[in-house]
């Protein structure tokens, strides 16, 4: 119990403290239920806004991996319970994209073998969401979109209206990480295509995905010397690709010839 006062008064001292966009999390006497960053983050400025779109690729799997599991940091304003408080979410249509299907591309909310998991358990204030993908096979040519929103119900009101919802990008493709961004695309990557992705992949041996990229760009501890390595690397195997095509230079998907800062 000493353990959930303390995070709850430290929430509520990073809410005083801190910008707007952190206001959500001070304490109320009234059970609301909102989206939020990792425990890890809620220091963060700006960590909320950032997970709520979210991107995950089948491509990385194994060929038998038929489903994956991604989880979203959700919080219970307004203290902890005496007993455990289920809650629920819903998909909500997005215009102009091609929208996941229940039962296709991922496990229905209202599944119970999903929803039994939607619980805020007693004496806490966080839980993680669980939302499992499914590898359907239109994911090999199409990306799907998944929006959805937290609905209220007996045991939550709904808490601040930008932390009610969450929206997750998947496809079976290679697709550019998020660490892939406009710092160190000048500095490092150049202009992001599939085939640079992949090269980058099969020169080093590595995937070059979120996970792997986080770890050389790590805000706190990050690792310039490795990622220059890797860099050095791939820039050496593009030149010996090029060199053995001559007048046949390795070019992207759009037809522009790949090459890094």
């Amino acid at each position: 119990m000493k353990k959930v006062k303390y995070f709850l008064g430290a929430l509520a001292l990073l809410a005083l403290a801190s910008c707007k966009e952190d206001a959500p999390f001070l304490f109320n006497d009234v059970a609301t239920l909102q989206f939020g960053p990792p425990l890890s983050a809620i220091y963060q400025s700006g960590a909320n806004a950032a997970g709520a779109n979210r991107s995950y690729t089948f491509f990385y799997k194994s060929p038998d991996t038929r489903q994956d599991t991604v989880f979203f940091d959700i919080y219970a304003i307004g203290g902890p319970s005496l007993k455990d408080r289920s809650f629920k979410l819903k998909q909500v249509q997005v215009d102009g994209v091609n929208n996941a299907i229940p039962g296709t591309h991922y496990i229905a909310f209202d599944n119970p073998d999903v929803s039994k998991n939607f619980v805020i358990k007693a004496g806490q204030v966080h839980s993680l969401v669980p939302v499992i993908l499914l590898r359907d096979i239109s994911l090999k040519t199409a990306d799907a979109v998944l929006k959805f929103n937290i609905i209220e119900n007996e045991n939550f009101k709904l808490g601040e209206t930008d932390y009610l919802w969450r929206r997750l990008d998947f496809t079976d493709r290679i697709n550019k990480p998020a660490a892939w961004s406009a710092t160190y695309q000048t500095t490092y990557y150049g202009t992001y295509s599939t085939v640079k992705h992949k090269f980058m992949m099969d020169s080093t041996g590595e995937l070059w995905d979120q996970a792997f990229m986080s770890v050389l760009q790590d805000p706190v501890a990050p690792d310039p010397a490795r990622l220059t390595y890797y860099m050095t690397v791939i820039k050496t195997a593009l030149i010996n690709y090029n060199n053995a095509h001559p007048g046949n230079a390795l070019r992207d998907e759009l037809g522009n010839l790949v090459v890094f800062p």
